[in-house]
């Protein structure tokens, strides 16, 4: 075949195949180790890691690479997907939806009386989201889990408690991957969902309107040693976010007020909280 032929042929492949989309190269999202930061575990005696990730610069900073994938119990920051999917599914109808206390006396006294989706967060009122849970069902909880690549995604043996005391693990990492995606809109939950679920999680805001601090805690002692959480996220009034999850051992029964403590005095040092 001669040349002529060849360009010929080259030029009408060209104009019946498709253009390749052109696509940009994905931002690079730095990884900055801080172990500078890893005294504030020391001075309460512990050890522990936290995990950031900022929309504003696309960086991670991290105390402890090596714990932050480590994966443990969620405990009562499970309350934060539970709290998505009681919404989406319309289990609960709004963040006031009411629950109606049983009687049953239980160890902490905000839990033994009604409560609503946000008091219920609020005070990590175990036996509301236990209902919740019974409620939605293993097949859908299931698929959610999946869905939004949450942990290992694992809910057995027991539907009401899995996240107390049973298979489901994620990391200080994936926590932070799944506050990303949940304050990027890329978890599988119509917008009412995601709206209604920050009502609910809103934990504090600056005077000046400069952040909403959305958090929860969270406690297992089903592990030894025990460990503590506190995740969640900072909105910005630019609509730039910075998740974290930070989580320790619970060596003493004196930490538990300090999980919130330390990840704040950390995220100050970072220049993220004022």
């Amino acid at each position: 075949m001669q040349r002529r032929q060849l360009l010929t042929l080259a030029s009408l492949l060209a104009t019946a195949l498709p253009a390749r989309a052109q696509t940009a190269p994905e931002p690079a999202e730095p990884w900055q180790e801080r172990p500078e930061l890893q005294a504030l575990f020391g001075q309460h005696n512990t050890v522990g890691t936290l995990v950031v990730f900022d929309t504003a610069t696309r960086r991670w900073q991290v105390v402890n690479a090596a714990r932050a994938y480590e994966r443990f119990i969620p405990a009562s920051t499970f309350k934060i997907p539970n709290t998505l999917i009681a919404l989406d599914t319309g289990e609960a109808i709004d963040d006031r939806h009411p629950y109606a206390w049983d009687g049953q006396r239980r160890w902490l006294d905000d839990w033994n009386r009604d409560q609503t989706l946000t008091s219920a967060f609020r005070v990590s009122a175990v036996w509301v989201y236990q209902d919740i849970a019974r409620h939605v069902g293993a097949a859908r909880m299931q698929r959610y889990l999946q869905a939004m690549r949450y942990g290992n995604a694992r809910i057995g043996p027991r539907l009401d408690s899995f996240w107390l005391d049973g298979d489901l693990r994620i990391s200080a990492v994936e926590q932070v991957e799944f506050l990303r995606r949940l304050n990027e809109g890329r978890l599988p939950l119509a917008a009412r969902t995601l709206e209604l679920g920050k009502r609910v999680m809103l934990r504090e805001q600056a005077k000046d309107g400069a952040w909403r601090l959305y958090a929860k805690t969270g406690w297992t002692n089903d592990v030894k040693p025990a460990v503590g959480w506190y995740v969640g996220w900072l909105e910005r009034a630019d609509g730039t976010a910075c998740s974290f999850a930070l989580n320790l051992e619970m060596r003493r029964d004196a930490l538990a007020p300090q999980r919130e403590a330390i990840a704040r005095a950390m995220l100050r040092e970072l220049g993220l909280l004022d």
